[in-house]
């Protein structure tokens, strides 16, 4: 197809087979708005909740906006999250945007299933740290995996909860018990491949969409054939994730170039998506990749080189044009502009915090004033005088000073956004 994009993805795409999904401003629960919508018909599901925005973008402009009505206001102290910013609520609307199903019954279906006693996916629980920083932890579960029919073993390579498996099975019956329990049901520690987020959620989308052509095409011809997603499952889920922008530690090989663009490293994934390919026989290799080697990973780690459109466009440039000067300058010049940037924001936050802990300081003691302002004036009105002479002058003071502060720490946040926006717009 593709069926489904990342939810980072910007673009309007919005076709006969692809709805437009843009990213959800109430992923998180919030509070104070009356202006959800609801799913109505044929059936109103209940606790399903639309934020006007998801609607707008994905609903509104489709043959699926009468079956949504605005909802009745919630109550004000009753805090919600948009329903729609949900992975597999948006991966089931696009399954049936694309089969042209008549309504929007899978999505009721999807938000009554129920975790089974294992739980609900452990990549879900945003408490856990790994899940924090983007990661998979492990948990001591019954484990699934695809089950290769040619050969009847399983592919131990892509493990799958209890519930990702039911969310699979609900939105795509056709592929019901292409998932078999691992090592019998017993309950093992192992990790979920599916429902991943950070700079995992591109690969679960992939295998996913593995599973979408799968069922497409069994939904077309009658018969089931795995054969295309356990090759895809085959090759790539060994390879491990590339990181992105972040480090790739230690213990991962690293691809270089060393004698025509020494400053070259990439990831093991990004490799196989865009180097093995020009080194294929069908292919005469470009003179760049002369001398390219695989290596253990340097003891503090690498970045890859090729993990955003424009360090691929970068490579593909180089590759086309044989300029090995040129591209070792432009990875040279952003290596140089990252490090000047890192400097840079690491520097404003030291002082952003330090102004805080002063604009915080400076309250404190304008509460201190306040308090002596306001005993003084208790002093004077149990004596002779008729008067009140308040004085706020040390209070006022205290004041201003944490507001400047507060003021001086606020433009260097609008300062540290800048320099993240020049970082993403012109180098990232």
């Amino acid at each position: 197809m593709p069926l489904v994009r990342s939810s980072n993805h910007q673009t309007p795409t919005t076709s006969a087979s692809q709805p437009d999904l843009k990213p959800c401003p109430r992923s998180n629960f919030t509070q104070g708005h009356n202006d959800w919508f609801q799913v109505t018909s044929p059936t109103r599901i209940e606790n399903f909740d639309i934020c006007p925005d998801c609607y707008n973008n994905s609903f509104r402009n489709t043959r699926y906006a009468s079956c949504i009505s605005r909802g009745p206001a919630k109550p004000a102290n009753i805090a919600c999250a948009c329903d729609f910013s949900m992975s597999w609520t948006r991966i089931a609307y696009t399954w049936l945007f694309a089969q042209n199903q008549p309504d929007l019954r899978l999505l009721g279906e999807l938000s009554r299933l129920q975790p089974d006693s294992d739980g609900a996916c452990p990549n879900a629980n945003i408490d856990d740290p790994e899940v924090a920083k983007g990661g998979k932890p492990s948990v001591a579960r019954t484990w699934y995996s695809l089950q290769d029919p040619s050969t009847g073993t399983l592919l131990d390579e892509l493990t799958a909860c209890s519930h990702c498996v039911a969310h699979i099975n609900t939105i795509f019956p056709i592929l019901r018990h292409v998932f078999k329990p691992v090592a019998n049901g017993r309950r093992v520690d192992a990790t979920c491949d599916l429902m991943t987020g950070g700079v995992g959620q591109q690969r679960f989308l992939e295998y996913i969409d593995q599973m979408a052509q799968a069922a497409h095409s069994a939904t077309e011809t009658g018969a089931l054939n795995l054969s295309r997603l356990i090759s895809y499952v085959k090759k790539w889920a060994p390879v491990p994730i590339c990181t992105g922008a972040n480090l790739v530690t230690s213990g991962q090989k690293q691809f270089c170039l060393p004698s025509t663009v020494p400053e070259f490293t990439a990831c093991e994934e990004c490799t196989v998506k865009h180097i093995l390919p020009l080194l294929s026989p069908a292919n005469t290799a470009p003179a760049l990749l002369a001398g390219f080697s695989a290596r253990d990973s340097h003891p503090n780690g690498f970045f890859c080189d090729l993990f955003s459109p424009r360090l691929q466009a970068y490579f593909a440039d180089a590759c086309r044009t044989g300029d090995a000067d040129k591209y070792r300058r432009q990875l040279t010049d952003r290596f140089n502009k990252a490090q000047e940037i890192d400097a840079r924001i690491t520097r404003m936050r030291t002082e952003c915090v330090q102004l805080k802990r002063q604009s915080q300081m400076h309250m404190n003691q304008m509460a201190v004033a306040k308090s002596a302002a306001t005993m003084a004036n208790r002093s004077w009105s149990v004596g002779v005088w008729t008067g009140v002479p308040f004085d706020w002058s040390a209070t006022n003071a205290e004041m201003a000073k944490a507001n400047e502060k507060a003021m001086q720490a606020a433009i260097l946040e609008d300062g540290i956004t800048d320099l993240q926006q020049e970082w993403i717009q012109n180098w990232k």
